[in-house]
């Protein structure tokens, strides 16, 4: 798998996922002028509508940059949500971040999730250079990976060879 990739699928399934919740979010609640006014998702995710917006800009932006940077979303979300998820923990339960966003235990943990899972994707995709840089891993890695990916080829060839013998005959 290439290393972009864990970048990738992070961006197109966090941004889906932010697109869905921020979606089902506005069916539920749209009050933007009294942002203390929030609603249960599911019955237990509080959510209103800056919340929503939130979650809906932050799953597009996802999913647009999931093709051309996904590093830098995976990044930049992974930061956000980390960020935003220790703020609402330190904050006292039921507070509104920025007088704006809830913060509630669920919340909390959604966007703590969400922020982890982006440093992890970040991380997945840069380990060739984060490992060389903690002391050489990857190239041991890399090694052993090319050295099966050149057996799997022989072996593929040998087997082609071996068709086309005997279709040949």
């Amino acid at each position: 798998m290439e290393r972009t990739a864990y970048a990738r699928l992070y961006a197109t399934v966090a941004g889906a996922v932010l697109v869905l919740l921020g979606f089902g979010g506005l069916l539920v609640n749209t009050e933007f002028r009294a942002p203390e006014l929030t609603s249960d998702l599911f019955g237990f995710y509080t959510v209103n509508g800056w919340a929503n917006v939130l979650y809906v800009g932050a799953g597009l932006i996802g999913l647009f940059l999931a093709r051309p940077l996904p590093r830098l979303f995976a990044l930049i979300a992974g930061l956000l949500f980390t960020g935003l998820a220790i703020w609402g923990i330190l904050a006292t339960n039921g507070t509104l971040l920025f007088d704006r966003l809830p913060a509630l235990r669920w919340v909390n943990l959604f966007n703590l999730l969400l922020g982890l899972c982006g440093l992890a994707a970040y991380v997945a995709s840069r380990w060739d250079r984060i490992s060389a840089w903690a002391g050489g891993l990857g190239g041991k890695f890399e090694a052993r990976t090319e050295a099966r990916r050149q057996k799997r080829r022989r072996k593929q060839i040998r087997k082609r060879r071996s068709v086309a013998r005997t279709s040949g005959r």
